[in-house]
């Protein structure tokens, strides 16, 4: 088994995904709501695939909670901004000098506000978000970043590290390489090991 490239997901691998359900100052029904409002009606699907955008999605929670959308939207954005990473697979992304790629099924901020904040594109040239590529499948979303990381990738030279068994096994399926995110130090270990990058 040769690897030649890391795809990366985001949330629950390189980085706690809850960073939203942060108190809105003044609104402590917030993560109770916000999380309600995206299961309703299949908004966070259509959010992440682009269908809606974050407005739309600030208007629907704002009007559940009673609330200015502006300042529903300014809180998301200030959540997104506030992120906090593993830092045991940030050290080993750091150390890796293979391709890496995002691939992450997220919506409209995580690409305007969440990238940018956090120069992601220095240390991952491909960023595949699931609202551009309008699909929630991780291995087609893997498709295309190891397509824009170099034509010439095999799927069996690209590993997927994901904290999600289905997407994973989708990945396996077509013939790529996969690891599930358990927890940050079993992980960061056993990439190293596939790596043959040592362990701290």
């Amino acid at each position: 088994m040769t690897i030649r490239a890391i795809l990366w997901d985001f949330g629950d691998t390189l980085v706690d995904e809850r960073w939203m359900l942060a108190p809105m100052a003044g609104v402590p029904a917030w993560p109770e709501t916000y999380a309600t409002v995206l299961r309703r009606d299949g908004l966070v699907n259509r959010w992440d695939l682009g269908g809606v955008s974050t407005q739309d999605v600030a208007d629907e929670v704002a009007k559940a909670l009673g609330v200015l959308s502006a300042g529903v939207l300014a809180h998301m954005q200030a959540c997104s901004r506030n992120i906090a990473f593993y830092p045991l697979m940030a050290e080993l992304s750091g150390r890796c000098a293979l391709p890496q790629a995002i691939v992450t099924v997220n919506p409209d901020i995580f690409t305007h506000i969440v990238v940018p904040t956090y120069d992601l594109a220095k240390r991952f040239p491909v960023i595949v978000a699931s609202w551009e590529e309008k699909t929630l499948s991780k291995a087609e979303l893997s498709d295309v970043a190891r397509a824009r990381l170099d034509p010439s990738l095999d799927r069996s030279e690209c590993l997927l590290v994901d904290n999600k068994d289905d997407n994973v096994n989708e990945w396996q399926d077509r013939g790529g390489i996969g690891h599930v995110f358990r927890s940050e130090r079993t992980s960061s270990d056993q990439i190293a090991d596939l790596l043959m990058l040592g362990r701290d």
